[in-house]
C-alpha cells in the first residue's frame, strides 16, 4: 500500500475529528447559553394586585398565541436566509467505502483464440469526492425571490402587532366583563337585602293587624328574591367563567392566582375624550398591520410577475468535482482520480405552461391589487362604525346615569310615602324594582362604553394610550 493510499485513508477520519474539535458542544466545557428571542417577562409578586395596564402589558409576554406567531415571524426569517444562500457556491465531500465478495469481471476474446476473465473492480473500493457548485446567473428569479421572502418574513412580523392587539383587546372586554359582573352581584345583594327588610317589616305589621301590609306582600317580595337570587347563580357563573378567560388570554396558569386592584368598572370618560378619540381615526388607519400586511400580500404578486418573466431567461450555473478512487492493487482500478470542471448554460427554448404561468400571475396581480381596494375599505368601514358605537355607548352611559338617580330618588320618596300611609306596600317592590334595574342598566352602559373605548383602541391600533386603571 502506497503513501497516498494511506493519506486518503486517513482524511476522512481527520476530518470528522476537524468538525468535532469545531462544534460548539466540545470548544468549551459549559453548555452555550440558549438563544433569546423574546425580552422577558415582567415579574411581579405573587400577591400583588394587577391594574388593566398591567394586565395588558404581561399578556403581551406570557400569551401562548403570540409565542406562536413571534416563532412564525422566526421561521420565515430562516426562509429569507435559504434564498439568501443562492449567491454563495456549495461545497460536498463524500466519502465511501464498497467491498464484493468476488470480482466483477467480464470476458473478452483474445486475437479470437482464446476468452479470458478480465476483472473490472477488486474486492473493496475506497472513494473519495469532493464537489463544488456555483449559480452564476438566474436571468432575475434569485433576486424576485429574496424579495418575496423578505416581504413574506414583513407580513410574518406585522402579524405579531396584529395579534398583540387582539389580545390587548380580549384582556380588556374580559376585565371589564370581571368587573361588570362583580358589580351587578354587588346591586343584586343589596336589593335582596332590601327586600327582605320589607318582607321583614310587612310581616310585623300583618301580625299586629295593620292594614298597611298582607300576605300579599310578603308572598310578592318573596317571589321577587327567589328570583333574585337565580339571577345571581347566573351572574356568579358568568363571573368565573370571565375570570377563567381573562387568566387565559394574559397567560397566568390554572393554579396561580390572579388578584385585581379593582374588580369595580371605572367611570365614564367625558364628551371631550371621546371626541379627541374619535380625531384619531385618520392616524389609525395608517397604524393598523392589516392595511400594511395587504400591502406587503399585492407587492408579492407583483413580484411573483417580475418571477413568471424571468422564466424566459437562462440559467448559468459551475460546477466542479474532484474524485479519488483507491482499490487493492487492482490493475485496473489501483487509483483512478481526477478533477470534472462543468460551466451549464440553460436556455429554456420552448415551454407550452410557460406562458400560462404569466397569465397566472397577472391574474393574482390584479386580484391582490382589488383586494387591498376591499380590504381598506373595510377597515375604514369598521373605524367608523366603531367611532360612532363609542360616541353612542357615551350618550348611553350619561342617560343611564340620570336614570339612576331618578329612581334612587323614586325609591326614597316612595319609601316615604309609605312611611306616611300614602302609598301601598306594592309600591315599595315596585319602586325597588326600578331602582335595581336602573343600576343594573347604568352598570351595563359603562361595560358597553368601555368595551367600545377597547374596540376603537383596536380598530386604531393605538398601542401607545393606556386605559389608566
Amino acid at each position: 500500500m502506497n503513501m497516498a493510499t494511506r493519506l486518503w485513508w486517513l482524511f476522512p477520519v481527520a476530518l470528522a475529528l476537524l468538525l468535532t474539535l469545531m462544534s460548539p458542544g466540545c470548544a468549551s466545557p459549559e453548555r452555550s447559553a440558549p438563544i433569546v428571542l423574546f425580552p422577558p417577562t415582567p415579574s411581579y409578586l405573587p400577591d400583588h394586585r394587577y391594574t388593566l395596564d398591567e394586565l395588558v402589558e404581561l399578556s403581551l409576554y406570557r400569551n401562548a398565541s403570540l409565542d406562536v406567531v413571534r416563532y412564525e415571524a422566526e421561521a420565515a426569517q430562516g426562509l429569507v436566509d435559504q434564498v439568501k444562500a443562492l449567491w454563495l457556491p456549495t461545497f460536498r465531500y463524500n466519502f465511501a467505502a464498497i467491498a464484493y465478495d468476488n470480482d466483477l469481471n467480464y470476458k473478452a476474446r483474445a486475437l479470437n483464440l482464446v476468452s479470458l476473465n478480465v476483472p473490472v473492480t477488486g474486492s473493496y473500493n475506497i472513494v473519495n469526492a469532493l464537489s463544488f457548485a456555483q449559480i452564476i446567473s438566474t436571468g432575475g428569479k434569485r433576486t424576485s425571490g429574496l424579495k418575496q421572502s423578505k416581504m413574506f418574513a414583513g407580513i410574518k412580523k406585522l402579524e405579531i402587532l396584529r395579534q398583540q392587539d387582539q389580545v390587548a383587546f380580549d384582556v380588556a372586554n374580559f376585565y371589564h366583563l370581571v368587573c361588570l359582573t362583580r358589580d351587578v352581584d354587588a346591586v343584586l345583594e343589596d336589593t335582596v337585602r332590601r327586600l327582605k327588610v320589607f318582607r321583614q317589616v310587612a310581616a310585623n305589621l300583618n301580625q299586629r293587624g295593620s292594614l298597611r301590609a298582607s300576605d300579599i306582600d310578603s308572598l310578592q317580595a318573596d317571589y321577587f328574591v327567589l328570583q333574585l337570587e337565580q339571577f345571581r347563580v347566573a351572574v356568579h357563573a358568568g363571573m368565573h367563567q370571565a375570570y377563567q378567560a381573562l387568566k387565559h388570554y394574559v397567560g397566568v396558569p390554572r393554579d396561580e392566582p390572579l388578584i385585581l386592584r379593582s374588580a369595580s368598572l371605572a367611570p365614564a370618560l367625558s364628551l371631550g375624550d371621546a371626541v379627541s378619540a374619535y380625531m384619531s381615526v385618520a392616524k389609525g388607519f395608517f397604524n393598523r398591520a392589516e392595511t400594511q400586511q395587504v400591502n406587503l400580500f399585492t407587492k408579492i404578486r407583483e413580484e411573483q410577475v417580475t418571477f413568471a418573466k424571468a422564466e424566459w431567461a437562462p440559467n448559468i450555473v459551475f460546477l466542479g468535482t474532484y474524485s479519488d478512487v483507491q482499490g487493492n492493487n487492482h490493475t485496473i482500478l489501483e487509483q483512478v482520480d481526477g478533477l470534472i470542471a462543468s460551466f451549464i448554460v440553460d436556455i429554456p427554448i420552448y415551454d407550452p405552461a410557460r406562458r400560462g404561468r404569466l397569465r397566472e400571475a397577472l391574474g393574482l396581480e390584479h386580484a391582490s391589487i382589488a383586494f387591498q381596494r376591499q380590504v381598506e375599505e373595510l377597515i375604514t368601514l369598521e373605524i367608523e362604525v366603531t367611532a360612532v358605537e363609542a360616541q353612542k355607548a357615551l350618550a348611553v352611559v350619561l342617560k343611564a346615569g340620570r336614570a339612576k338617580l331618578v329612581a334612587a330618588e323614586h325609591y326614597d320618596a316612595t319609601r316615604q310615602a309609605y312611611s306616611r300611609e300614602l302609598l301601598p306596600a306594592s309600591d315599595v317592590v315596585t319602586a325597588i324594582a326600578l331602582d335595581m334595574l336602573a343600576k343594573t342598566q347604568s352598570l351595563q352602559a359603562v361595560f358597553a362604553y368601555h368595551t367600545s373605548q377597547a374596540t376603537l383602541k383596536r380598530v386604531t391600533a393605538d398601542r401607545e394610550a393606556q386605559y389608566g386603571y
